[in-house]
C-alpha cells in the first residue's frame, strides 16, 4: 500500500499547470469587477426603494400661536355666562419616535411648551403657564416627502387664577385634559423636516366661589403651531 508520501506526490502531479491558473484568475477578476459594477449601478435604486423619510427617533423645536378661551357661568337665577379669550405666543420643543410601514406612519411624541398672554375677567385674570403633551399620531404619505396626520392624547396645562388688582391669594394648578389635532409634515432634507398643525385642547372646569354662589369656569385652547424635526 502506498504511503502518505506517494499520495501527496500523486496529488501534486494532478495539479493544473500555472498558465491554466492565470487564465482562471483573470476570468474570476472580470466576474468580480462586473458584479461590483452592477451593484454600484443598482445601489441608488435600492436606496430609493428602501428610503423611509419618517422612520426612527427625532427631536425638534416648535413655535406658534395659541388662544385660550374661558367661560364663567354663575349659579344665580337666571344664570349668567361671561366669556373671555387671550392670544399668546407659544414656544417649546418635542421628542419622539415614528414607525413607517409602507405609506403609513405611526408615532409617539412628548412635547413641552410655554406661552405668553392671559385672559381677563372682571375681578381676576387667568394666566397660562407651561403645557406638557404626550400624544400619538397616525398619518399617511400623500407624496413621497409629505405626511398628512392626525394627533391625539394627554395634555397637562398650568393655570394661575390671579386677582387683577391686588395680586393676593393667587391660586395655581396643573389641569389634566386631552388634545386632538391635524397636521402636515414635509421632509426638507435627509434628516430634516418641517411641519404645521392645528390643535384643540380641553382642560375641564373649576368650581369657583362667587358672589351669589359658586361659578363654573371652563378651560379650552386653540393653537396653530409650526415646527422643525431633526432625525437621527
Amino acid at each position: 500500500m502506498p504511503g502518505p508520501a506517494c499520495l501527496r506526490q500523486k496529488s501534486r502531479s494532478r495539479s493544473p499547470p500555472w498558465p491554466a491558473q492565470q487564465k482562471g484568475s483573470k476570468s474570476m477578476s472580470r466576474f468580480i469587477f462586473a458584479a461590483l459594477a452592477a451593484a454600484t449601478l443598482a445601489a441608488p435604486a435600492l436606496a430609493a426603494d428602501g428610503d423611509k423619510p419618517f422612520q426612527g427617533p427625532f427631536i425638534g423645536v416648535q413655535l406658534g400661536w395659541q388662544q385660550d378661551r374661558q367661560s364663567l357661568t354663575t349659579s344665580t337665577v337666571p344664570p349668567t355666562t361671561a366669556r373671555a379669550k387671550g392670544d399668546g405666543f407659544a414656544y417649546g420643543g418635542q421628542i419622539g419616535y415614528d414607525f413607517q410601514i409602507g405609506s403609513a406612519v405611526l408615532g409617539l411624541e412628548t412635547a413641552i411648551t410655554g406661552r405668553t398672554g392671559e385672559t381677563r375677567f372682571t375681578g381676576f385674570d387667568v394666566e397660562q403657564g407651561r403645557t406638557i403633551n404626550v400624544t400619538g399620531r397616525a398619518g399617511w404619505l400623500i407624496t413621497p416627502e409629505g405626511l398628512l396626520y392626525a394627533r391625539g392624547g394627554y395634555s397637562n396645562a398650568r393655570y394661575t387664577i390671579a386677582n387683577n388688582v391686588l395680586r393676593v391669594a393667587d391660586v395655581s394648578e396643573n389641569r389634566d385634559g386631552y388634545l386632538v389635532g391635524v397636521g402636515y409634515e414635509h421632509r426638507l432634507g435627509r434628516n430634516v423636516s418641517a411641519r404645521i398643525e392645528y390643535n384643540y385642547a380641553d382642560y375641564g372646569n373649576d368650581q369657583l366661589v362667587g358672589v351669589g354662589g359658586p361659578a363654573t369656569l371652563n378651560y379650552h385652547r386653540h393653537a396653530v403651531m409650526t415646527g422643525v424635526n431633526f432625525r437621527f
